[in-house]
């Protein structure tokens, strides 16, 4: 952990920094393609967040970055030690929130888990513009893999245009530059 991470930010430094890779999304009324993605977390000196981007664009047949296809941007913080209890009956521990806004009008609000170098989250809420693609629920999981726990790996269900939760977009990227 880099020493000026935010200490309510150490369950989640295993993502600082910039990852790059390719992956496949598709959905219910869509056709599988393969997309480029780059996802970078940041801090802020001395504050409990972190900030989130992603930008993914379909790869052309040659390999090459073609159109944008998704971008988002949010805010990670980790639930401080003493609020991070029980939800309800029977309901998981919660020690992650998450905001992530999209560009085709609608905020998610995730709930989740953090387990070593895993994070598993799904939305508590999700609003959406009067035009905006109307989605109802999402799941994401992040997690590092490989010998040395090199590859970022990601996936995310959607639940949208009147489908239910169903597999979106999935990837494994690489930390690029310096975190």
């Amino acid at each position: 952990m880099d020493a000026e991470v935010h200490p309510d930010l150490a369950k989640l430094s295993f993502l600082l920094g910039r990852w790059k890779g390719v992956g496949v999304a598709g959905y219910a009324d869509v056709e599988e393609f393969q997309f480029g993605q780059e996802i970078e977390f940041s801090q802020r000196a001395g504050l409990p967040y972190m900030a989130f981007t992603s930008r993914a664009w379909r790869m052309t047949p040659e390999g090459d970055p073609g159109d944008l296809v998704a971008e988002e941007s949010g805010y990670w913080r980790v639930r401080p030690e003493s609020d991070a209890g029980e939800r309800g009956p029977g309901e998981p521990v919660v020690h992650l929130e998450a905001l992530i806004a999209h560009p085709e009008g609608f905020t998610e609000v995730y709930l989740g888990n953090v387990f070593a170098n895993r994070v598993e989250m799904s939305t508590d809420a999700v609003v959406h513009t009067e035009t905006g693609i109307d989605a109802t629920a999402s799941h994401r999981l992040y997690g590092l893999f490989g010998d040395n726990r090199e590859t970022l790996g990601y996936a995310w269900d959607l639940a949208a245009r009147g489908h239910s939760l169903r597999s979106y977009m999935s990837a494994q990227l690489k930390r690029v530059g310096q975190e």
